[in-house]
């Protein structure tokens, strides 16, 4: 189960806080999210992963294939943050 907890920081930044696992069906929900203020403009999306317990490499390669100038990752565990590494330098 993941939780998202949106929260606009100004006109131009919103922090995504995740809290839980992310899995294949609760990454289609975060993907959506993103996209959906993403498509607001010049928005920044910053996914604080602070929260966040597991996810499988699956998911690491699909969240690493997202990651762009207006979309950030930040706050990771060690193991998400290695996921996250490993599944970059495949790509």
């Amino acid at each position: 189960m993941l939780r998202i907890t949106e929260n606009p920081e100004n006109g131009m930044t919103v922090r995504l806080r995740l809290d839980g696992t992310i899995s294949q069906e609760t990454f289609d929900n975060l993907a959506e999210v993103c996209a959906r203020h993403q498509a607001s403009g010049d928005r920044t999306v910053i996914v604080d992963m602070a929260g966040v317990n597991f996810m499988s490499q699956e998911v690491a390669e699909k969240l690493a294939q997202m990651r762009t100038e207006s979309l950030r990752i930040i706050n990771c565990s060690p193991f998400i943050a290695a996921l996250l590494d490993t599944a970059k330098n495949q790509n």
